[in-house]
């Protein structure tokens, strides 16, 4: 008799003990912070911006292919399908080059940020292309794109209470012309008339276009920015 209650009162510990460890696996899993499918590790965002600094070397110093890479030795997150932006950034702050070629993700990161590294170094018309004595002087920015959302509006007025300051990036496209600012981009035009004109103007189209029927296709999207912490030599 003693030893039948004894096996249940292990039954029920061992019960009690299984329902707590349930309950810390889910408040770990729910509590604690998870990470983006297209955020990347510590370790991969220094790769990812060590392979950007051996293509801006590459580029500068006139090769026109991109750098080998054996791409079994790099993590998964590198190799995995994305699209980025590539800014580089002169040693006071001020942009010297950036460009993405496609927000769609339609190859491999790693493999995109190098082919947007030669077009932030040679195709920005805003900027002469980098020359090798540049390059020490430069800062590498990096910035996946996620999240596109179409912004449903019937006229630009909408535009002006749906778009503001914020996470959001900008997509403007009116046929085949698109342009695209960063989120970081509302820190200098927190209006959103003078955001979407200077938008328009970057773009090459009058600053009123975003006005003008048929309106331009407006999309949104979210980024995880990763940048090196000064220029490399």
């Amino acid at each position: 008799m003693k030893e039948s209650k004894k096996r249940k009162r292990f039954a029920g510990r061992r019960h009690l003990n299984l329902v707590i460890i349930v309950i810390v696996a889910l408040a770990v899993f729910f509590i604690l912070p998870r990470r983006h499918p297209a955020e990347l590790s510590p370790a991969s965002q220094e790769q990812l911006l060590e392979l950007a600094r051996q293509q801006l070397r590459a580029t500068a110093a006139g090769e026109t292919e991109l750098i080998d890479v054996i791409e079994e030795t790099l993590p998964d997150s590198l190799r995995q399908e994305g699209a980025a932006f590539v800014s580089l950034y002169a040693t006071d702050g001020g942009l010297r080059g950036c460009m993405i070629d496609d927000f769609a993700r339609h190859e491999p990161l790693y493999l995109n940020v190098l082919r947007n590294t030669v077009l932030a170094a040679t195709a920005d018309q805003r900027f002469a292309s980098i020359r090798p004595d540049d390059v020490s002087r430069l800062r590498i920015g990096i910035a996946i794109v996620y999240d596109i959302q179409l912004v449903a509006y019937e006229a630009s007025n909408d535009l002006l209470e749906i778009l503001g300051p914020g996470p959001f990036g900008v997509i403007l496209r009116v046929d085949d012309v698109t342009g695209s600012y960063l989120p970081s981009v509302w820190t200098i035009f927190p209006d959103p008339a003078e955001f979407l004109s200077e938008l328009c103007l970057k773009s090459g189209l009058a600053a009123d276009r975003w006005q003008q029927e048929p309106y331009p296709t407006i999309n949104t999207y979210r980024v995880h920015e990763y940048s090196e912490s000064m220029p490399g030599v």
